[in-house]
């Protein structure tokens, strides 16, 4: 059995019937922050003996949730508490409580990179009960000052772009996407959950030297990974205080690009939307987890930055900016 720390708890896995190891594919292997205090989660990769292309529904679970092609169910009535995460092919099973994820993974997947997505969330839900929540956004600190600046915003917002730039100017990053959020001693604190960066066409436009550092384009899209530690050695941080600044981007492309003071609960409103867990029923510490976004919130200054072309036209400008509003 393979182990690795994830900020406080311990990750063991094992890959069975020659199952592929995802848990080394989500790039977890490696470990990060912490080695303790938060317990351990087992994870059980197997090769499913039969196929699973019909719906669980069928057999008395009950649908939840949905992110993108994987659908997630709650257990038939009267069983003990569970979630299974279904991607037309493969099942993932994650008991309420258990500290334990069954994958029973089929031979192919309908869509490439499916059974992968579904343990993240398979993953992001076990976390929860040991205190750590997920949240869909960027963070990075500063440099010399050591301040943490969280990005938050949907798909497409512009939180690569934005982690790009201002990485390239020296911050320091725990990720452009996803990020952990912990109650810890001194106060909320972001961790990091290791991902590559996603780039489109025109952020690598915008930043020609890193296009032989991505990986090919996608066959589902038109995005390249980037090693993120390969682009910005010495750059990558497992760990961050709560942020003193949160930006909230939204591409503009007939506009100018301009960072616009935020109120408060318009700020706190986008951290709940990218917060997936507290819409999902019956998921635990859900009282904990918009207590840790509310803090956040107070405690930070909040701007809307609007990114028009002429961003992608001179990226060196958006640091300067970011640092007249701290």
């Amino acid at each position: 059995m393979k182990t690795a720390a994830l900020h406080g708890a311990t990750l063991a896995w094992t890959t069975e019937d020659g199952a592929p190891d995802l848990v080394t594919s989500l790039g977890l292997a490696e470990g990060i922050g912490h080695a303790e205090g938060r317990g351990r989660i087992e994870i059980i990769l197997r090769r499913a003996e039969g196929p699973f292309a019909s719906d669980p529904a069928a057999e008395g679970f009950r649908p939840s949730f949905f992110h993108g092609v994987v659908q997630a169910y709650r257990e038939p009535a009267g069983a003990p508490p569970t979630f299974l995460l279904w991607d037309r092919k493969s099942r993932i099973l994650v008991p309420r409580g258990a500290a334990r994820i069954e994958a029973l993974l089929a031979a192919e997947e309908l869509v490439f990179g499916s059974a992968r997505a579904s343990l993240e969330i398979a993953l992001s839900l076990a976390l929860r009960d040991v205190g750590l929540f997920h949240l869909h956004a960027a963070a990075l600190v500063r440099p010399a000052h050591g301040d943490a600046v969280l990005v938050v915003g949907g798909a497409g917002a512009g939180k690569t772009t934005t982690t790009i730039t201002l990485a390239s100017a020296g911050y320091g990053f725990l990720g452009d996407d996803a990020l952990l959020l912990e109650d810890g001693p001194a106060g909320p604190r972001l961790c990091a959950f290791p991902r590559p960066f996603h780039l489109g066409p025109a952020t690598l436009a915008a930043f020609p030297r890193l296009a032989a550092l991505a990986g090919p384009t996608k066959a589902h899209g038109d995005k390249r990974d980037l090693d993120p530690r390969g682009a910005f050695p010495g750059q990558s941080l497992p760990t961050a205080a709560a942020p003193r600044l949160v930006l909230h981007p939204r591409i503009e492309p007939d506009e100018p690009t301009t960072l616009t003071p935020l109120v408060k609960a318009e700020a706190l409103g986008n951290l709940v939307a990218s917060s997936g867990g507290l819409v999902i029923d019956d998921v635990p510490r859900k009282t904990e987890h918009l207590a840790l976004l509310a803090r956040i919130t107070n405690g930070a200054r909040h701007f809307e930055l609007r990114m028009g072309r002429d961003l992608l036209a001179d990226p060196a400008t958006l640091p300067a900016r970011v640092e007249a509003v701290f």
